[in-house]
């Protein structure tokens, strides 16, 4: 979020100041009287249409997303052009009634602070609505009834504090600085000095405009996703629409863009009764949510969403109390929600296939009938260590592949530390998954707990659905690294 107000605050200080500059050039200002009704107009257009075209962008820039940022430009321009020149209008009819009937050059050039503070706030009600405007177009560009409300009421603060900006540089510099070059050239001479404070209050306007609809987001925002792992890694964005697309299209309201895979449209958030419902879109590889693949489920803070190789984070402000994510880098029990629902067919604890009686590889004491077959899953595979006996028999602990490309596969864990990685030195070398980083984690032996580490991983390393640095293992934990998870027992 601090990117979308820092870029912003800095495209809206841009619009302001080019809006300046186009309005010096096609507009007539006089030193004595007002420019009329079609000048101020005119004057109001150009300055809306630069505002409302940089701030309409933000998003679009934020995101990456070069059909985002066209649609805002071009809904911002249109709608802040209009809406500059009904700001101006409605404005200049606000300044005049804030002056209760007084002259504004004489209140400008009084030496009564009262008289002072009369002008300096009666020209900031005025401008008001001319920042109000350009920020409720940056808000519709994107289509969305919240934003559209954010962005009129950051606009609103913007133009009070350009307006006030306005009266603050011609009182106290323009007009001193002017008076003493006219003194020095011996002769009386009638300068006009409000370019200096336009420059510096339309500037101001387009800054503040695009910081406060920012800081509004922030602070009124109820729900919103960060990109954990894949392009824009570490942004929010804030679900404001009823429905949120989630998908590889550049117009979706949440692009992901790491996994070719993906669909267009992939998933979508929907805004049912005050919750937040998420919808599969059908497509391969689904939507897994906390470890578990689901049609739709409803979402709580802290849910862990992964769309193949994008993994998204859910933040909601509304159960964020009652029900807390948990927490990272913590020891955490097996957890129902977190843990891979294995088929009827396989054993939970080692993933070998049960006979007629249930017996597996991991099964203990005399069985009848006949041995629990080898799977088929567990042929050597390249880059993997191979099984000992009391790894096959399901003594001590053990990591047990139950999905990925070493599924089948028993990690004995019989000494620590065991690293893990793709590169070949790896003690548990995952050489066929490219989605492993070389040096990826390891496992070490802390007052007779095992201890999962990640060693700053790319993709990182999850137990229970949640990316972790460091995380004590349970029996029954999932862990995840790369295309393959894994399920520790003891």
């Amino acid at each position: 979020m601090r990117s979308r107000i820092v870029v912003g605050t800095l495209f809206g200080a841009i619009g302001g100041f080019i809006g300046f500059a186009l309005q010096e050039r096609l507009v007539t200002h006089d030193a004595i009287l007002a420019p009329p009704l079609s000048e101020m107009l005119r004057l109001g257009a150009l300055v809306g249409t630069m505002l409302g075209l940089a701030i309409g962008s933000v998003e679009g820039a934020v995101v990456g997303s070069a059909n985002r940022l066209l649609r805002g430009a071009v809904l911002g321009a249109v709608i802040g052009a209009i809406g500059g020149m009904f700001g101006m209008y409605v404005g200049g009819i606000v300044y005049n009634a804030a002056l209760f009937g007084k002259d504004a050059v004489i209140l400008d050039q009084s030496s009564n602070l009262l008289d002072f503070t009369h002008s300096v706030l009666a020209r900031a009600l005025g401008w008001t609505f001319l920042g109000a405007f350009p920020g409720l177009a940056a808000g519709a560009s994107t289509l969305s009834q919240r934003k559209t409300l954010h962005g009129l009421a950051g606009g609103l603060i913007g133009g009070f504090l350009g307006g006030f900006a306005f009266n603050l540089v011609a009182n106290l510099f323009a007009q001193p600085i002017q008076g003493m070059a006219a003194a020095a050239s011996n002769g009386p001479q009638i300068i006009e000095i409000g370019g200096p404070s336009r420059a510096v209050g339309f500037t101001a306007i387009g800054a503040f405009t695009g910081l406060f609809i920012g800081l509004v987001e922030e602070m009124l925002k109820q729900a919103w996703v960060r990109v954990l792992v894949g392009r824009n890694e570490g942004r929010d964005f804030i679900i404001t629409k009823p429905l949120t697309i989630i998908g590889r299209d550049e117009r979706a309201d949440v692009p992901v863009f790491a996994d070719p895979a993906l669909a267009p449209q992939h998933a979508a958030i929907r805004i049912e009764q005050n919750r937040h419902v998420l919808y599969d879109g059908g497509a391969q590889p689904g939507t897994v949510v906390n470890g578990q693949r689901v049609q739709q489920t409803v979402l709580r803070d802290g849910d862990m969403i992964q769309l193949g190789q994008v993994r998204l984070l859910f933040r909601e402000k509304a159960t964020a109390s009652r029900a807390p994510a948990p927490a990272r880098d913590a020891a955490q029990g097996p957890q129902t929600a977190g843990r891979l629902q294995m088929p009827s067919h396989l054993c939970q604890f080692c993933g070998a296939p049960k006979d007629a009686q249930g017996a597996c590889l991991c099964t203990v004491g005399p069985t009848t009938g006949a041995a629990p077959p080898t799977p088929a899953a567990q042929a050597p595979v390249a880059g993997a260590p191979t099984m000992d006996a009391g790894a096959a028999a399901g003594s001590g602990p053990a990591l047990v592949c139950v999905e990925g490309p070493f599924a089948g596969r028993v990690f004995p864990l019989s000494s620590l530390p065991q690293t893990i990685g793709r590169e070949p030195g790896r003690t548990i070398a995952l050489a066929d998954d490219r989605s492993v980083s070389r040096r990826h984690a390891r496992i070490e032996g802390e007052f007779g707990t095992p201890m999962l580490v990640d060693e700053g991983s790319a993709n990182g390393t999850y137990v229970n659905g949640v990316r972790i640095t460091s995380q004590p293992l349970a029996p029954g934990d999932v862990i995840q690294i790369g295309q393959s998870r894994f399920a520790y027992r003891e």
